[in-house]
């Protein structure tokens, strides 16, 4: 197995980081698994989060723990609309909008729903379903009953909305990801579902040959398991997207956050 680490060009990106996503001509969206932080640690993930000033976070393996507790009560106290699902012995999602936010929505999964937590938004006078995602790590049956479910929210012909933009930590690769993993099994790579029903990933978008790593493993393997998914009909819209490794390096969680932006004006 092929032993991975930072490249220099994901360490010149943090370098720039601060300036790129502090565009104030973007909309601005953030995907971060938060590892279920500690209080301490939760302070000083709301401290980041507060200085780069999203418009909407989805972040990721939540609980309702004293730290994750914190970081709702912390953002709704910043002017978001936060949403928290409430797992028991599981995970869930944080989702937090500011000032876009038309309703909370309804639509969920069938199986594990509070890994699934979706807001109806209003950008640029269309209705945007915005869902945040934790798919299971598990390598089992719960995890391909949940890839089965989500399969049939995605191919739900009665949502009726003019876009849709899911994030989170997915747990899922690429079927040319490098290295390849030979322990994953064919029906996890769910990858390609979502380009069966219309969606692009928006980092590919961007970066059709980039190899790079949202987490990795004690060997030093690395893994591109977050990910952002947009409708087609958004791409005119979109401006940027890409990993922000400082949060993972600072050790404020063990994985890379992603920004995605798009642009505050014209017509998807």
């Amino acid at each position: 197995m092929i032993k991975l680490s930072l490249n220099e060009k994901q360490m010149f990106l943090d370098g720039h980081i601060k300036n790129r996503i502090k565009n104030t001509d973007s909309i601005r969206f953030l995907n971060w698994n938060i590892r279920n932080p500690s209080l301490q640690r939760a302070v000083k993930q709301t401290e980041w989060l507060n200085k780069n000033n999203f418009d909407v976070i989805v972040l990721t393996e939540v609980k309702l723990s004293e730290g994750c507790l914190y970081i709702r009560d912390r953002l709704s106290s910043l002017g978001y609309t936060t949403i928290i699902t409430e797992p028991r012995e599981d995970y869930g999602v944080i989702l937090a909008i500011k000032d876009h936010l038309k309703e909370i929505s309804r639509v969920s999964v069938n199986y594990l729903s509070h890994r699934v937590s979706c807001a109806v938004c209003d950008f640029l006078g269309n209705n945007v379903l915005i869902t945040g995602v934790y798919m299971p790590v598990w390598r089992d049956e719960k995890k391909k009953r949940f890839l089965d479910a989500f399969e049939e929210l995605l191919k739900n012909e009665n949502l009726k909305f003019d876009s849709w933009i899911i994030l989170g930590d997915m747990n899922l690769l690429e079927p040319d990801h490098f290295p390849q993993y030979s322990e994953y099994k064919d029906w996890e790579y769910f990858y390609n579902v979502f380009g069966k029903y219309g969606f692009v990933d928006a980092f590919r978008h961007f970066h059709p040959k980039e190899r790079e790593y949202s987490w990795f493993g004690r060997k030093g393997n690395g893994y591109r398991f977050d990910h952002i998914f947009v409708s087609k009909n958004l791409l005119p819209l979109i401006k940027d997207c890409f990993y922000i490794h400082e949060p993972r390096i600072k050790k404020l969680s063990d994985h890379s956050a992603m920004c995605f932006e798009i642009e505050k004006v014209g017509r998807a």
